[in-house]
């Protein structure tokens, strides 16, 4: 991780990664942690369902010391145990860091429904994400499937500002991150402040 805020990448075997992760699951830890007061505050895991199969990745993770942290997205499920995870990490501007934190502590989050479902016929493909934010001694889950907030309005079945807000954030930092995903559109300007 690079201390000028740049993304650094890691490649890990993901025989290695499964290795880690299952022995980090059983002492209670979340994913590699940039210093060990650093705690979780956001996790998004990103389930694609496509022709009856969940494949499951980590989307995003933030640690309250402003490390975020991407990995592959995976789309196939047929990606081998031994090839390579693509780990990007990057540590968040103070401003950046803030920014989030406000989102996620915002007590509006706390009373959005715990289930988002499509809000546009798929035909057999779609993702999903598990959003976990911990408060303390719970942790507020909410599933999001298609996050998609031009459809959502489109149906008249807008998303919560507080999940919109959130949704657009989580884009905003895979992106920034990794690269991969588009979170430029108007709702997510709008929602973000961005011009």
């Amino acid at each position: 991780m690079s201390h000028d805020g740049s993304w650094t990448m890691t490649f890990v075997p993901r025989a290695l990664l499964a290795f880690l992760v299952s022995g980090a699951v059983s002492f209670g830890v979340s994913g590699a942690k940039s210093s060990p007061s650093a705690k979780l505050i956001l996790e998004v895991m990103n389930r694609h369902f496509t022709v009856g199969r969940k494949i499951r990745s980590v989307y995003l993770r933030v640690y309250s010391d402003g490390t975020a942290e991407c990995h592959t997205v995976k789309y196939t499920g047929d990606e081998t145990d031994d090839g390579p995870d693509i780990v990007k990490q990057k540590t968040l501007a103070p401003g950046e860091l803030q920014s989030l934190e406000a989102v996620l502590y915002n007590p509006e989050l706390l009373q959005v429904k715990k289930r988002y479902g499509l809000t546009h016929p798929v035909v057999d493909s779609w993702m999903e994400w598990d959003i976990k934010v911990p408060h303390g001694w719970r942790k507020e889950k909410i599933k999001v499937l298609n996050f998609s907030p031009a459809s959502a309005r489109k149906e008249n079945q807008p998303y919560p500002p507080a999940l919109l807000k959130l949704g657009c954030l989580i884009w905003k930092l895979r992106n920034d991150g990794f690269g991969d995903e588009a979170y430029g559109i108007d709702d997510c300007k709008r929602a973000l402040g961005i011009q």
